[in-house]
């Protein structure tokens, strides 16, 4: 069975429709959607002033027996994560599908500095340099506009 959700007018992108498809979250049909969600907005966000290469690798998806795998590769001017490992990651993490759905489509940052201090977060290797991007501040204009591509996340994720 295939499910949908009203999309508001006021999130409304390029191809709105009134309703939307709603996949569960990272499963390929998600992925595809939120990589095309991320390109409406590609020309509009600022460059990231860090360089970051990290894996992450999420467990307990409940549609798949296997791991997921993902990365951020900033070192190609952007923040948004894409499927699969890279090759010599500066940092990889490891953490549960439900942490991980908190992180990527409700992002609050205490919620991220929690996950560390109780050890749901596996971190190897240079955990400043992924620290430091938390610590970049966003214009208001990309604040909004983050805000904005999260809400459209928020749309499509069962």
């Amino acid at each position: 069975m295939h499910s949908y959700r009203w999309y508001p007018p006021f999130l409304a992108g390029p191809g709105y429709r009134g309703w939307v498809s709603i996949y569960p979250f990272l499963s390929p049909s998600w992925i595809e959607q939120a990589r095309a969600i991320h390109d409406e907005y590609k020309d509009r966000v600022d460059q990231p002033a860090e360089s970051l290469r990290m894996n992450v690798t999420v467990t307990g998806a409940p549609f798949t027996d296997d791991l997921v795998l993902g990365h951020i590769d900033t070192t190609n001017g952007s923040v948004v994560p894409d499927d699969g490992h890279i090759d010599g990651p500066d940092v990889s993490v490891t953490l549960p599908y439900g942490l991980a759905r908190q992180l990527l489509v409700e992002p609050l940052p205490e919620n991220v500095m929690i996950a560390f201090m109780t050890g749901e977060i596996e971190v190897q290797g240079d955990i400043t340099l992924m620290m430091s991007l938390q610590d970049l501040e966003a214009s208001p204009e990309q604040q909004a506009l983050a805000e904005e591509v999260v809400a459209r996340l928020m749309a499509i994720t069962e």
